[in-house]
């Protein structure tokens, strides 16, 4: 326990600039991490009152300083007790406006709309067929994220407690009710029980890889541009998800107010998990495999997330690794979800360009009803980032994330109806995660929050 209180010592002594910023909303530099969360995607009927419920949410609204204070504590607390600490409980929320409702709060529309141009070419229902969002996935089936729904926020609630959920979400209905805030979807999202917390519907642990922020995460001093207790873990320019600060590559100018916002990608995930699990069984037929074996193939990882791949670290998750020692796809076929999704070495531009911050959580029951998965992402070009995967990467059957030639395919999950190549077998897939909501919206700083509420002009 002294070695542990020591080291946090440590870590709190040289504290990045990032980490205590009051300025940046919680759950886009520092995770809710919370097994109960509701989402809330709601629309101003009155512009007056709207801003004056943004002034009333605004003292809900949990801020990086104090998330992350919070989840190093819990940490320091699990580490400490070989257990979560029941007694550390906190419920955190926050506010992401569209487009179209900043737009409707902004005193100056014409000028606010010009600065979110280069930043929301269009919505996503416009980008739905590039995103592959067609069929039985196309926008006239989804719950949110139609523009004749005309959303303008969405908020956020994270809890420890279903008890303490549902206490903020009534306090919220009436704050709705009292400024004609109309609730177009409200969707409830929980982490699967049990020893099945941490994963998503198909069985596989998720949320393993995600990309360490500089200036916000610690760097290891033994390897300098890695995060610090996160094996294979780059360490990513903040700008890449939040705006004003050092990108990865070139961007446009972002206007003064937009400072300390991300935007919010938001994806509902509807998941088959029956036709998967039927479809990995006849897979493994033709292969002449196991559907355990099948399914870490189309995956890249076991269920419990060890990766196929080679991993320089050792421990559960196992992270450090990329494909330069498999080329061909031989250990984790070129179409596997996460080689797909983050090709590592195969990036052809740096593995730090292209990465999004994940925050989703399964929702539904764990066997019958509709299931699936809140996908939830934070970045500051759609184009680059969240887009770019999903088109270039996810949905390109010729994209093989390894050397020219290597058999390839769409991914299995997310790319939709399509083929692959695993094991010198070409494989048929359905479609297994069908979407049925989507929406792009942009997670504002504080003080911005505070000038559309108080109906005072953003600074450019």
């Amino acid at each position: 326990m002294t070695e542990l209180l020591h080291l946090h010592a440590e870590r709190q002594s040289v504290r990045p600039p990032l980490r205590g910023s009051r300025e940046i909303q919680g759950n886009v530099l520092a995770a809710f991490n919370k097994d109960h969360q509701q989402f809330r995607f709601v629309r101003f009927t009155d512009v007056r009152l709207g801003r004056t419920w943004l002034a009333a949410m605004l003292g809900h609204i949990g801020v990086t300083a104090d998330v992350e204070d919070f989840n190093e504590a819990f940490s320091l607390g699990r580490a400490m007790f070989g257990n979560d600490p029941t007694s550390l409980k906190a419920t955190w929320t926050n506010v992401s406006l569209t487009p179209e409702g900043i737009v409707a709060l902004s005193v100056n529309p014409d000028a606010t709309r010009q600065d979110l141009e280069d930043h929301f070419p269009h919505t996503a229902e416009q980008a739905a067929r590039a995103n592959g969002d067609t069929g039985d996935s196309a926008p006239h089936h989804w719950l949110f994220g139609r523009e004749d729904q005309h959303i303008h926020a969405v908020v956020t609630v994270a809890s420890d407690s279903t008890a303490r959920l549902a206490s903020t979400g009534q306090t919220l209905d009436l704050l709705d009710t009292l400024l004609g805030v109309t609730v177009v979807h409200e969707q409830q999202a929980d982490t699967l029980p049990g020893g099945q917390r941490g994963h998503e519907h198909f069985g596989y642990k998720d949320g393993i890889s995600q990309p360490g922020v500089r200036y916000f995460h610690r760097e290891d001093r033994d390897k300098p541009g890695h995060r610090l207790g996160h094996a294979g873990a780059l360490l990513v320019n903040p700008g890449e998800f939040v705006f004003g600060y050092p990108t990865e590559s070139d961007r446009p100018k972002t206007a003064a107010w937009l400072t300390d916002g991300s935007i919010q990608v938001i994806r509902r995930l509807t998941q088959d998990v029956e036709g998967w699990n039927r479809a990995v069984e006849e897979h493994a037929k033709h292969a002449d495999t196991t559907p355990v074996e099948m399914g870490a193939k189309l995956i890249g990882r076991h269920k419990d997330g060890r990766p196929l791949a080679n991993a320089r670290n050792l421990g559960p998750d196992r992270n450090d690794f990329d494909y330069s020692d498999d080329p061909a796809g031989v250990t984790t076929p070129c179409p596997a979800h996460i080689r797909k999704t983050n090709p590592r070495s195969f990036a052809h531009r740096t593995p730090r360009q292209h990465r999004l911050l994940r925050r989703g959580i399964p929702f539904g029951p764990t066997h019958d009803g509709e299931r699936g998965l809140v996908f939830v992402a934070h970045c500051t070009s759609l184009a680059e980032q969240f887009e770019f995967v999903q088109q270039a990467w996810a949905g390109n059957p010729d994209f093989a994330a390894g050397e020219r030639g290597a058999p390839t395919g769409t991914d299995p999950v997310i790319g939709g109806h399509g083929r692959a190549t695993v094991d010198g077998v070409r494989l048929t897939f359905a479609r297994f995660t069908k979407t049925t909501g989507a929406l792009y919206a942009l997670v504002p700083s504080v003080s911005t929050l505070r000038l559309l509420a108080a109906g005072r002009e953003l600074p450019r």
